[in-house]
């Protein structure tokens, strides 16, 4: 592909920000840093705007939202019938463009047309468990010419084993995790935190999921332990997630000096870098961890739960404490921390030396960019 200017379009169905968004940003600034064309058709948001920043096209796609998690033959059944009008709207850009990606399966249909229209190359990425229907849709979509999958773990890329053109490719860290200096500051000051309490830090989008009701509870059994929860997201893609937010800021408003719930939009890595100890405690079969190597290579502690892949990212206990998805082994591993902070210290070196190996931004980017170049001259 020496010396060819490539034009990628990439297809994504959200226009807020969670971390399928970022692994795309980071790919449009690597393929950018090649040269390449590239354009993003999504919905107007906050996505839209930090695409827009890194100098690449942006579209504006009009989608109905759609919920996290398995769907509906009716969900799937309207979806469908959108992306066909979609398709149409938008069939000029796509007819130009020498590559397709799509940022998960919600805008398959989409680009589906484009591929059989025009016979064009496209590239899936593939970032969660998906339910029994959304799986045929996928293994359909795979099974038209010049397709291909990459998917973040092994558990998200299980149920496709059969398939040669699904990839491996695990997610990364993005660069300024790598090179921003510490800023361990700020997040006190942003959070007009005066006091030298250490804060125990809940990074990621509110969501039944994601088990910040279990922080929550262990926060009741730690009453005898001075310092402050911050519990840093959003309500992002499903309703459920504003009723997580709703318990956690009626507990802030009792507990003013101990809970405190923000919309972080400064650096990610001043968010990680003011925290004492980091918690990613999820309760599902968790596809990667995103935050979990975003802690690990700030440095931080970490604890994680044993659901999905988060004891692999965590080297089964190596580069992280795992614990069981329950609110009191999590409060008995926060006592195990501040009962002697010092012996964490071996984990978090290891931690980001494992970020360095596995997760660094580099590597991994690489990688995908040599799948589309593959399904370019393919």
């Amino acid at each position: 592909m020496a010396g060819r200017t490539l034009h990628l379009l990439f297809l994504d169905q959200y226009g807020d920000i969670g971390g399928g968004q970022r692994i795309l940003l980071d790919l449009v600034s690597a393929a950018r840093e090649r040269g390449w064309r590239i354009d993003v058709l999504c919905p107007p948001g906050p996505f839209a705007e930090a695409v827009r920043a890194t100098g690449a096209g942006v579209h504006a796609l009009a989608v109905p939202p759609m919920r996290s998690g398995p769907k509906s033959l009716w969900v799937l059944a309207r979806a469908l019938i959108v992306s066909r009008r979609a398709a149409r709207a938008h069939r000029e850009l796509a007819q130009q463009s020498d590559l397709i990606v799509v940022n998960g399966p919600r805008t398959l249909a989409i680009a589906r047309t484009w591929v059989r229209e025009f016979h064009k190359p496209a590239l899936l990425y593939l970032h969660g468990v998906y339910g029994r229907l959304e799986s045929m849709l996928i293994r359909s979509f795979l099974a038209l010419p010049r397709t291909a999958a990459i998917a973040p773990s092994p558990l998200v890329a299980a149920p496709f084993a059969r398939l040669t053109n699904v990839r491996t490719i695990s997610n990364w860290v993005s660069r300024e995790f790598i090179e921003a200096p510490a800023n361990p500051g700020r997040l006190r000051q942003a959070l007009k935190i005066s006091d030298t309490r250490p804060i125990v830090l809940v990074p990621g989008r509110f969501s039944p999921n994601k088990g910040q009701r279990l922080v929550l509870e262990a926060s009741n059994m730690l009453a005898d332990i001075s310092c402050h929860f911050v519990f840093a997201g959003a309500p992002l893609f499903e309703q459920q997630g504003k009723e997580v937010e709703e318990e956690l800021r009626e507990s802030a408003e009792r507990s003013p000096d101990r809970i405190h719930v923000v919309h972080w939009q400064e650096s990610m890595t001043s968010l990680y870098d003011g925290a004492d100890i980091v918690i990613v405690p999820s309760v599902w079969e968790e596809p990667f961890g995103l935050t979990a190597i975003e802690a690990m290579a700030r440095n931080r502690p970490l604890i994680v739960t044993d659901r999905g892949m988060l004891p692999e990212i965590a080297d089964q206990g190596k580069a992280a404490r795992v614990t069981k998805a329950d609110a009191a082994e999590i409060a008995a591993a926060l006592r195990e921390y501040f009962k002697d902070p010092v012996s964490w210290e071996s984990r978090t070196k290891a931690a980001r030396e494992r970020v360095e190996a596995l997760y660094h931004p580099e590597l991994r980017q690489q990688d995908v960019l040599q799948v589309v170049e593959s399904l370019c001259v393919s």
